[in-house]
């Protein structure tokens, strides 16, 4: 099966100057990895919406950055910890709470590309792990001010895994659709293109089998019976 490359990206030196703007005076920085570390310890057991709801809590009273929050998702999920993609998501959904506080100025397009690649990263992980309804609520999280034509161009590989999840949850066309109006094509995007057709033929072919197999009932007064004891 053709894999997609995920590129685990460091931290541009444009990212590091906009967190840095961002930065609200917090204790000492060992304090501040103590407490975020315990937060994303519990959040397995928490889940995602609780686990924002720490690091907002956290955030507000100056405990920690979110500059220290996103560095340790970006550490989490470049050593492989499964409930990487979890805490990432848990940061994207702070960042969506706090995108007031952000810079909108052209100049800090590349932060605003480091949350996409969060994403991306988070879900390919997820995907790996073997949890596609998981990467589903992550290929996209976190402020919508990252999807734009500029960051597709450049992430093609997040813009393919998108549609290849869109097609997964049942909606093939519209993955296809997705890559097809992209100016700029690649053998990777076609590749991507030709999976969901077959997707897409696959998922008629059940319809069709399932209808013809509800129209011979029918026509022979048979009922379907469910399971025993059903």
């Amino acid at each position: 099966r053709r894999s997609i490359e995920m590129p685990m990206r460091r931290c541009h030196w444009v990212g590091w100057v906009v967190l840095g703007w961002l930065a609200i005076v917090a204790p000492g920085c060992d304090d501040a990895a103590v407490k975020i570390d315990r937060i994303a310890a519990a959040a397995p057991a928490a889940g995602r919406l609780a686990t924002a709801d720490e690091l907002h809590k956290g955030f507000l009273a100056s405990e920690f950055t979110f500059q220290r929050c996103l560095e340790a998702a970006e550490l989490k999920l470049s050593t492989g910890d499964p409930d990487a993609p979890l805490f990432a998501g848990a940061v994207l959904d702070l960042a969506v709470r706090i995108e007031d506080r952000f810079p909108t100025r052209p100049e800090f397009f590349m932060f605003w590309m480091r949350l996409g690649q969060l994403a991306y990263n988070a879900a390919f992980q997820a995907i790996n792990n073997g949890r596609p309804d998981e990467a589903a609520t992550l290929v996209l999280a976190g402020p919508a001010r990252w999807q734009n034509d500029s960051y597709w161009t450049l992430y093609a590989n997040h813009d393919i895994l998108v549609a290849l999840i869109l097609a997964q949850q049942g909606s093939p066309r519209d993955g296809i659709a997705r890559l097809r109006d992209r100016i700029l094509q690649t053998p990777e995007m076609e590749a991507a293109i030709e999976e969901m057709e077959a997707m897409q033929r696959a998922q008629l072919r059940e319809r069709l089998r399932q209808q013809i197999e509800k129209e011979q009932a029918e026509d022979t007064g048979l009922i379907p019976i469910g399971p025993a004891g059903g």
